[in-house]
């Protein structure tokens, strides 16, 4: 397990005790910035279907945050949904045995004033995502090495830990099998079915202190959790 070297899990900000990048919240090596693509793969489905439409980057949520911690403030970003690409994490390609060119992700960025902000985030579905689903799970980048080694292999809780990257992680929600022959282009309009939750937010570098989230001046506090926050996926 290693760090988080990218940023109310996400992710989860956040991502689980269970999630594959557990370690990366415990005090793991520090981080690094993923490459832009995931050499030799990226570039071999890139032709196979086009990134989907969807518009983005869409900030989904701002909320200062208080406690033992201090104070700081949290946003996060949805990007565009990707469509035949593999996320753009070392490593990650080598790991996962899963279709690439059947993959779709949407990336998910949690900002802070503050380097060392550590939490988890988690996904989960509703009444609304269809049924019948093939596995979604969450990564985020640096958290686990190897990924997909867990069982199962996608899991929908991670933990993330800003280590060295000026407060800024980065989480991938990917959905197997989304591109089928009764689905060429994917299930993009899977992804605002979702749930997605980040909680358990802290300074890792000072002992674990807890931040608590105020009130959001973009998006909102989870209904049931006023110390998580709930983010839609556009």
């Amino acid at each position: 397990m290693r760090a988080v070297r990218t940023a109310v899990a996400a992710a989860a900000v956040l991502v689980t005790t269970a999630g594959c990048g557990l370690g990366a919240a415990l005090g793991a090596g520090p981080a690094r910035t993923a490459p832009a693509t995931e050499p030799g793969t990226v570039a071999a489905v890139t032709s196979a279907v086009p990134t989907a439409a969807v518009r983005g980057p869409v900030q989904v949520a701002a909320v200062p945050l208080g406690g033992p911690a201090g104070s700081d403030q949290l946003t996060v970003t949805v990007g565009r949904v990707q469509t035949g690409l593999v996320p753009p994490m070392p490593g990650w390609s080598e790991h996962c045995d899963v279709d690439f060119p059947a993959l779709q992700y949407v990336p998910i960025t949690l900002q802070s004033g503050r380097d060392e902000l550590a939490g988890h985030l988690t996904v989960s579905t509703t009444a609304a995502t269809p049924a019948g689903l093939t596995p979604i799970g969450v990564f985020f980048d640096g958290s686990a090495e190897p990924y997909c080694q867990d069982d199962p292999p996608f899991r929908l809780t991670d933990t993330f830990w800003s280590h060295g990257n000026g407060g800024r992680a980065t989480a991938y929600v990917v959905l197997q099998d989304a591109v089928t022959p009764a689905t060429p282009q994917g299930r993009a309009e899977v992804f605002s079915t979702l749930d997605v939750r980040i909680d358990h937010l802290r300074v890792h570098s000072e002992g674990d202190l807890p931040y608590t989230p105020g009130t959001p001046t973009v998006g909102a506090l989870c209904p049931d959790d006023a110390d998580a926050i709930c983010v839609p996926l556009p």
